[in-house]
């Protein structure tokens, strides 16, 4: 053999058992970390999609709950598993933010994973109880303007997106509307629903039941555009902040150094899942978007959300714990 050869044997040589495992893949169950209690909304998102990529995959996936320390615990302990596609996890899009709420972290969020595709995109909702004198999102700005920092709102968490949401609200209108974060959007639209906080942002499916009972005012919409399932209420750019467009989203990570075909593979298969009409169904009849991004679409949304929102942060004067 010519010398010359031998470096082009050794490539071939090399990559053979990652492209072949690539190609075979999956030839086992694919373990799903979701790192939040059973029953979340994350959980419930991928579930949306889960058993028809289980189908297209011909192997199950397997969503294990590892709650804890706002999805860190979790996190961690899929960038520390075997970059081999057969362990991922299922995140909402807190993955991005976490160096702007932790001071300490014992991984990267953005460096330790590669991202993968969009379970679906969420617009959420401004609302408050039907009692309530404020009668419109405009009302709301005009409200907090006139009375500095005594009308609040509630959200999921501190540094969740619905709190950075009416921070950005804040920063955009230059209005005080003072932050109370709960564990969790429950007990926070409990209050809301008691009186006790003025408004509380929300993904629309955990809002929607109480606003179509009465219950709740819905004031304005965080997407670009306004959604089916509430025609009536306007986008936030429509009611004071033009260009505004925040969506929750939930991703879908593997460890760093996954191989590509592997990747691709799986954005593929959540992308085909997303496109069955019984999928389109259920995921608009809770008002989700289906995502049409593939991988490398995924990755630069990501980190350019990550910019975004640790900017917010910084801003706000969001510190991290």
């Amino acid at each position: 053999m010519k010398l010359h050869h031998l470096p082009l044997l050794a490539a071939i040589l090399l990559s053979g058992p990652t492209a072949m495992a690539a190609g075979d893949f999956p030839t086992q169950p694919v373990r799903i970390v979701v790192p939040h209690q059973p029953g979340s909304t994350t959980e419930i998102f991928g579930r949306m999609l889960t058993p028809e990529m289980s189908q297209l995959l011909g192997q199950p996936l397997v969503i294990e709950s590892r709650a804890g320390a706002a999805g860190t615990i979790g996190a961690r302990d899929v960038a520390l598993s075997k970059p081999d596609g057969y362990t991922g996890l299922m995140n909402a899009s807190i993955q991005v933010m976490y160096a702007g709420i932790f001071k300490t972290l014992h991984f990267d969020p953005m460096k330790d994973f590669t991202p993968v595709g969009v379970f679906g995109f969420a617009p959420m909702v401004a609302v408050v109880r039907t009692q309530s004198p404020i009668k419109s999102f405009r009302d709301l700005i005009e409200t907090a303007r006139a009375k500095p920092g005594s009308v609040t709102f509630a959200s999921g968490g501190l540094g969740s997106l619905p709190h950075l949401v009416g921070e950005l609200v804040n920063l955009s209108t230059g209005v005080q509307i003072t932050h109370i974060p709960y564990n969790g959007t429950g007990q926070a639209l409990t209050d809301v629903l008691g009186g006790h906080i003025d408004v509380l942002y929300a993904s629309v499916a955990s809002a929607l039941p109480q606003i179509k009972s009465g219950k709740l005012r819905a004031l304005a919409i965080t997407s670009a555009s306004r959604i089916d399932l509430l025609p009536e209420v306007p986008t936030i750019a429509e009611s004071g902040i033009p260009g505004f467009d925040v969506t929750s989203w939930y991703g879908y990570w593997v460890p760093k150094g996954t191989p590509r075909a592997v990747v691709d593979r799986l954005n593929q298969t959540m992308r085909d899942a997303s496109a069955m009409p019984a999928v389109v169904k259920r995921l608009t009849s809770d008002g989700i978007i289906p995502s049409k991004m593939d991988a490398g679409e995924f990755a630069a949304f990501t980190e350019s959300e990550n910019k975004k929102w640790l900017d917010v942060m910084k801003r706000a004067n969001v510190q991290p714990n």
